[in-house]
């Protein structure tokens, strides 16, 4: 594909590159599922914050919001790589849909998958729009793990547990609640702290 681009230095000097040295700047090669040439392009742009959401989804060539079935093809597709800048570039299709509960399987498999670095905005999806319990098993996975795949965050413990505590808070079930309590005795400090916080604010 030979798209040409411009990148514009600060001092205003000019390189046109190919669609191949924008791989290089966003690592990303489109997949070669339906999505057309100037999708791929604008999914790019959207990635490095060249357009927002509304031009995104007014020049994006398939109904994002409504079409389940294209959205759930492409992050299929996209996980099926293990390529981290295409999960992470893939992620926004299923933030616009107007229905992201009719993807909490592939979230919660994202949530535990390591070959991206989205899991805070992902686990932030799940429980801002689709709390459920399915997604329980799956935090009690992350939780076994130590944390060891999350160590690109450079974050403590205790920040990352705050992720799934407020997820577990926010299904709300018996079985989450269960697995806070579990994780309140946890010899890890900052997991056990985060998870008492929560369990505190159930029994307000």
């Amino acid at each position: 594909m030979n798209i040409n681009l411009t990148l514009v230095l600060a001092d205003e000097f000019q390189i046109p590159v190919l669609r191949q040295a924008l791989n290089v700047v966003c690592h990303y090669r489109p997949t070669d599922h339906q999505m057309t040439e100037a999708d791929e392009q604008l999914l790019i742009e959207l990635y490095c914050g060249r357009v927002d959401r509304n031009i995104f989804l007014k020049n994006f060539s398939v109904d994002i919001t409504r079409d389940i079935e294209y959205v759930r093809a492409e992050i299929e597709a996209a996980i099926k790589t293990a390529d981290s800048e295409k999960i992470q570039m893939i992620i926004p299709l299923i933030e616009f849909s107007s229905d992201v509960s009719q993807f909490v399987d592939l979230l919660n498999e994202l949530l535990i998958n390591p070959n991206h670095r989205s899991h805070q905005r992902i686990a932030k999806t799940l429980q801002d729009n689709a709390p459920s319990p399915t997604t329980i098993p799956f935090v009690k996975k992350a939780l076994e793990t130590n944390f060891d795949y999350l160590n690109y965050t450079c974050s403590d413990s205790d920040a990352i547990a705050k992720w799934f505590s407020w997820l577990l808070y926010a299904i709300g079930t018996n079985e989450a609640i269960q697995l806070m309590q579990d994780y309140s005795n946890s010899p890890d400090e900052g997991i056990a702290n985060e998870m008492r916080n929560r369990l505190n604010k159930i029994l307000r």
